[in-house]
């Protein structure tokens, strides 16, 4: 097991909180995807994740978390890390592909675990936007989870890392600018039901008239269906997805909608 010690946890969020009081300028920037594009993800990213109560209104524990991730192209696996404050961990297998500004991600296999007593590890999965703060290089967002089994939801959380190695990404941040955003697209692309057991839908408003095209593709990367492609009128639309036509046994899927040349994505997840 790849453990981080707590002392160099401790001695990381430290530093970003110095770095952050010392730098007031410093404001966290949700990066486009232009500029995730030149970005090196392969290598370690630290840090924590917090999990909700079952009715997500607060956070009833925080976990180490860490990634060791190698990237080819828009692909990314690797393996995650999680520890309790017991020192139980489970080191799993992560599959991944970055879309626009997001990485979606998802555990898919227990490699080796310690499992806390009447409890399983559930597997973890979202859609992590890369982020700048000052000269860090961030992960954060929503990361629901789900039982190894079938894919119930267990309670989710939320995931906060940084990478420990950065050299290869300052340039991309120096020029990222010191703009504040939200972990929020501009554009929303809704899906329901979800988690879904055979067909969701894809919902989404264009304000203009635009050319639009909707994929969906699973976990590993792999475009399994093209949902539609061509000019829409301003207006509300729905598109249907049935995942016994996908010919994937992912259960982790994402829909990918280019609007105009913007790309958003949402990630939607089966139950078996």
């Amino acid at each position: 097991m790849k453990r981080l010690s707590v002392t160099f946890l401790a001695f990381l969020m430290l530093a970003s909180t110095l770095n952050a009081t010392n730098n007031p300028e410093n404001k966290l920037q949700i990066l486009n995807a232009s500029q995730v594009a030149k970005l090196d993800v392969s290598g370690k990213w630290s840090g924590k994740r917090n999990q909700y109560s079952w009715d997500k209104k607060t956070f009833i524990e925080s976990f180490q978390y860490e990634f060791d991730l190698k990237q080819e192209g828009d692909i990314v696996t690797g393996t995650s890390t999680i520890i309790n404050a017991n020192g139980e961990y489970a080191d799993m297998r992560i599959e991944g592909v970055i879309i626009g500004n997001k990485l979606h991600f998802a555990e898919k296999e227990v490699k080796s675990a310690i499992r806390p007593d009447g409890k399983v590890w559930c597997f973890k999965s979202g859609e992590l936007f890369f982020a700048k703060d000052g000269d860090n290089l961030k992960l954060i967002g929503a990361t629901p989870s789900y039982m190894e089994v079938y894919n119930y939801p267990c309670s989710g959380g939320e995931t906060d890392l940084v990478k420990v190695d950065n050299s290869n990404n300052l340039q991309v941040l120096v020029n990222a600018g010191t703009v504040s955003a939200g972990t929020e697209d501009k554009f929303t692309v809704n899906v329901f039901p979800n988690p879904f057991i055979q067909s969701a839908t894809v919902y989404y408003n264009l304000t203009t008239d635009s050319k639009v095209r909707a994929e969906v593709y699973d976990i590993s990367g792999k475009l399994v269906s093209n949902l539609f492609e061509g000019n829409q009128k301003s207006g509300s639309y729905n598109l249907n997805f049935d995942a016994k036509n996908a010919g994937s046994m992912s259960g982790i899927f994402i829909v990918k909608l280019v609007v105009n040349g913007e790309v958003f994505s949402r990630q939607i997840v089966q139950m078996r």
